[in-house]
């Protein structure tokens, strides 16, 4: 993969994610200590950063005042968020994990954030791709059946080439 041309895709790397004590943890705990999740995470972000190859962040949508109030057509993902009150506004929760953070002055990018699994479907993420002709991306996050999945099916789509 020619390194201009590449970028790092992290998806979720939320404290109330992956920290023990946050709140949607518990749903992860074991797939995380089973497969190093965290450590090779913090090992990709630490590599991007001593290369200087953007990462690009894919985030969950917030829960503030108000999250999904009236909304007829909530996915059982959104209506869990509300539930557990995951991921709230301005929380601990929804601060990255230590060793993931976005760094700016690597070219870092927090694109907007997400409603659906997909990082792709209804933000901005192509876009800032396209901006900097990015072709080929290094895909990492939490639940590869979900987001991870639907993340990277989106940009093959796209016409990306994929690496996870």
């Amino acid at each position: 993969m020619p390194p201009g041309n590449t970028a790092v895709v992290i998806i979720d790397p939320y404290n109330d994610f992956l920290h023990p004590k946050g709140k949607l943890n518990s749903l992860l705990a074991d797939s995380l200590k089973e497969t190093d999740t965290i450590k090779h995470l913090q090992e990709m972000v630490a590599a991007a950063h001593a290369h200087k190859i953007p990462i690009y962040y894919g985030l969950h949508q917030q829960m503030k005042p108000g999250f999904i109030a009236g909304w007829n057509h909530a996915t059982a993902l959104q209506e869990s968020q509300k539930l557990n009150v995951a991921f709230e506004e301005g929380s601990w929760g929804v601060e990255m994990y230590e060793g993931l953070a976005p760094d700016l002055e690597n070219g870092d990018v927090v694109v907007s954030k997400h409603w659906s699994s997909s990082s792709f479907q209804n933000t901005d993420l192509d876009y800032q791709l396209r901006q900097r002709d990015i072709t080929n991306l290094v895909m990492g996050g939490l639940t590869s059946n979900t987001c991870l999945e639907s993340t990277a099916r989106y940009a093959y789509e796209l016409k990306a080439f994929l690496t996870s």
